[in-house]
């Protein structure tokens, strides 16, 4: 059983253009909170209103919004996939909120892989956020790197919190 709140970041610059998001993977964890709720525990899953223009998301109410909500949060998890825009303005600050203020353990998950090697970050540049990428460089943050799958992202979940200080062991950590 996973007691840790999670606050889940993906890429919603596309929200309104469904087939160049990220907003199957959210719905697919909603879903699996849904069936599930014993094993996940997703803090923002209703917070956001995607019906609304993508000007309404980056409101400063919007913003304000999603402090509260991440002050409630144990972990974050980033939903990675070849449709991220790593440029994303709300992606990046909601990382960087997350990380900076609210010391967040970090799990990214890649939508599309069932295991990741040694050399997957490398792999996988190109689908990290500018946040991440400054992490990682840095060495600043600490982050866990899996496939997205249900069990791995229940182990991870369940394993990573700011609520017991269990952390990855640096930016770079495969889980």
């Amino acid at each position: 059983m996973n007691t840790n709140k999670t606050y889940i970041a993906f890429d919603s610059v596309a929200v309104l253009n469904h087939e160049n998001s990220n907003l199957h993977l959210f719905h697919q964890l909603a879903d699996w909170q849904k069936r599930y709720p014993n094993r996940f525990q997703f803090v923002n899953l209703e917070s956001i209103n995607f019906s609304s223009l993508h000007d309404d998301l980056v409101d400063t109410t919007v913003k304000s919004n999603f402090l509260k909500i991440m002050a409630q949060a144990d972990n974050l998890l980033i939903v990675i996939s070849e449709r991220t825009n790593v440029d994303s303005p709300m992606l990046n600050w909601q990382i960087s909120r997350c990380v900076n203020r609210f010391k967040l353990p970090v799990i990214i998950a890649y939508a599309g892989e069932t295991a990741l090697d040694k050399d997957a970050v490398q792999t996988f540049w190109s689908r990290l956020p500018q946040k991440i990428k400054k992490y990682i460089g840095r060495d600043s943050a600490r982050m866990c790197h899996i496939p997205l799958t249900m069990d791995k992202i229940e182990r991870a979940l369940g394993t990573f919190s700011n609520k017991t200080n269990v952390y990855p062991w640096d930016s770079t950590t495969i889980f």
